[in-house]
């Protein structure tokens, strides 16, 4: 068998990602470097404009911002650690142990109260119904509506897909739904 013959059984196994992964992977890292570099350039720049006051210690923290930048971008501890700063780190764990717990919850909108009229005045409500009162906002955005004053318990969800419908809970009927603090739990919305 000569040398050239063999070159014919040959077969390529591939073992690892090709030039172009690799490639982009180490733009990636470059990128990755460069964006942590700046956001720990950003925090020694606001450290130093705000000499003498802490620079954690403003009305809404800084602190915050960049772990949520952080957390937001995906960056692992050490990272997050070089962007935040020792005096940062321990700003933010104090911070997230002395903060008041604050109860989530949005107002009723003017287009809820809007159903929440209608179902008072005729007793139930559909998405179809919702729609002619509401016409310039999208069936997402009105069913988003519906399910989520049903999550507070204004109204009550009855059917299925496309026969379901709103009424108001039988225990109570709402007065006044702009004075009502919905549950802080969430459901799944439909």
């Amino acid at each position: 068998m000569s040398l050239i013959r063999g070159f014919d059984t040959v077969r390529l196994v591939r073992t690892g990602p090709n030039l172009r992964e690799r490639v982009e992977r180490r733009i990636a890292g470059c990128h990755r470097r460069i964006m942590v570099a700046r956001l720990r350039s950003f925090r020694q720049q606001v450290e130093r404009d705000m000499e003498p006051e802490p620079w954690t210690k403003l009305e809404v923290p800084m602190v915050l911002l960049l772990s949520d930048v952080c957390e937001a971008l995906a960056l692992n501890e050490e990272e997050r650690a070089s962007i935040l700063g020792q005096q940062g780190q321990q700003a933010l764990t104090e911070y997230l142990e002395t903060r008041p717990v604050i109860q989530s919850w949005t107002p009723v909108s003017d287009r809820q109260i809007k159903a929440l009229d209608y179902v008072r005045e005729h007793g139930s409500i559909s998405l179809g119904t919702y729609r002619e009162i509401c016409p310039y906002w999208s069936d997402e955005t009105l069913r988003l509506d519906l399910a989520s004053l049903a999550a507070r318990g204004l109204l009550v969800k009855n059917g299925v897909k496309k026969g379901t419908f709103y009424t108001l809970p039988e225990s109570s009927a709402v007065e006044n739904p702009t004075t009502i603090l919905p549950s802080t739990t969430t459901s799944n919305m439909e």
